[in-house]
């Protein structure tokens, strides 16, 4: 019997995983506080469960409860901020009963506090955008625009507790270009209340496809044993949006050196997104952030050869021994796309919402896709029922909108 696996968040990003280890035999279980797609698949048994976002204490209660429900210790894999937070600080409590796949509770908390990253960064000479105090960017002159506001931390453990409006808020501000001391000025009175939760950033120019990731899982002597390059290539909205169509792509080898380097670094163990952008006008590769978890496009990986959620589970269970492995395909050889998301979004949402430039027609639309092996989230012959959880989804999203919309023309 091989050890089951939990996965935490079972978005896109928990139903890679869930599919991945439930080809390979792993009894999987999906823990989510609601029916999220991933729970839908038939390769995952759903557990609710308490969202520490809100409640840290209760979700780990929850795992020490069952705890001694499995008769070999479970791997767990959290694949959102506030799930990986959670579990780093109570590691070595929760070994007692699991193999949490995550970082140190200090390396975590470094990583989501992004203003003690950039610092850390930059005290070590990585490339990182340059961070600009409050009262920098309050004296500065025109020089320094434009620059960006963003969250420090976006989503961390109990954030929800004592603040149930910050959460929207700062999704909702992912990241605001400011261009002049004019905007900036309005955005300090827009969000005065809440200026401790942001920082202020050199902004590297480029939309969201100038976005290259690069996936490790890393053993616990920080060696990287997994290593995935790819680029984003449309996001919603473009310039900020989270990945609905990525591709397999090479990226300069001192990136991975620099990867590799800082996995050292940091002692950085587990599964980690490297986020790096390209600088428009110079071609500068700049590390905007590591996500000390899995990411939203990790199901492209076992196509690329190097799956990253197997080849977490086989080290750290011992289920086989492995080697190092590096994404050996070529450029666009291999695309992920949540399918009816991007026909969406290029045949109405881009030109509804000022991005004409990504809108795409029928035939220009399947003509990007053309000749490339093709990893659809939403559809795999082997786990129908995951088609049918979005459609049914879909179909009731629709009415509901065609609903209100009859109800506001009355």
């Amino acid at each position: 019997m091989m050890p089951p696996a939990l996965i935490f968040n079972c978005h896109y990003n928990g139903l890679s995983i869930i599919q991945e280890l439930g080809r390979h035999d792993v009894p999987v279980y999906a823990l989510d506080t609601f029916r999220s797609v991933g729970t839908a698949s038939r390769y995952a048994q759903y557990w609710p469960c308490p969202d520490p976002l809100c409640d840290e204490e209760a979700f780990i209660h929850f795992l020490i409860e069952r705890g001694c429900d499995f008769d070999h210790k479970p791997v767990l894999f959290p694949t959102n901020d506030q799930w990986a937070a959670a579990i780093a600080k109570h590691k070595s409590e929760l070994e007692r009963w699991y193999i949490p796949c995550v970082a140190d509770g200090s390396v975590v908390d470094l990583l989501i506090s992004k203003d003690r990253f950039y610092r850390w960064a930059m005290k070590r000479g990585y490339l990182v955008p340059r961070l600009y105090s409050f009262e920098e960017v309050l004296n500065a002159d025109g020089n320094i625009f434009p620059l960006i506001a963003k969250p420090i931390a976006r989503r961390s453990s109990n954030l929800c507790a004592d603040h149930p409006d910050i959460c929207r808020l700062l999704d909702s501000h992912r990241m605001t270009v400011i261009h002049d001391t004019s905007e900036f000025h309005q955005f300090i009175t827009r969000h005065a209340s809440y200026l401790d939760y942001f920082l202020f950033q050199e902004y590297i120019p480029g939309m969201a496809d100038r976005m290259y990731t690069v996936g490790i899982y890393a053993n616990r002597q920080h060696e990287v044993l997994g290593l995935f390059t790819g680029r984003k290539v449309r996001g919603y909205p473009p310039d900020i949006g989270n990945c609905v169509v990525g591709q397999g792509e090479r990226v300069p080898d001192e990136i991975i050196v620099c990867v590799k380097e800082m996995v050292r670094d940091l002692g950085y163990t587990g599964i980690a997104e490297f986020e790096f952008k390209k600088d428009l006008s110079t071609g500068k590769f700049w590390l905007i952030e590591i996500n000390p978890r899995s990411w939203s496009w990790i199901g492209i990986t076992p196509a690329c050869g190097v799956s990253l959620p197997w080849i977490a589970y086989a080290d750290l269970t011992g289920a086989e021994a492995i080697q190092y492995t590096e994404s050996p395909i070529e450029d666009g050889e291999v695309v992920y796309l949540k399918v009816l998301e991007d026909f969406s979004n290029c045949m109405y949402l881009y030109r509804k919402n000022g991005y004409p430039d990504y809108h795409r027609g029928i035939s220009l639309w399947l003509k990007d896709l053309k000749g490339k092996k093709r990893i659809f989230a939403e559809f795999s012959k082997d786990d129908p029922s995951v088609a049918l959880y979005v459609l049914s989804s879909l179909g009731k999203s629709y009415l509901l909108s065609t609903i209100r919309s009859a109800m506001k023309s009355e």
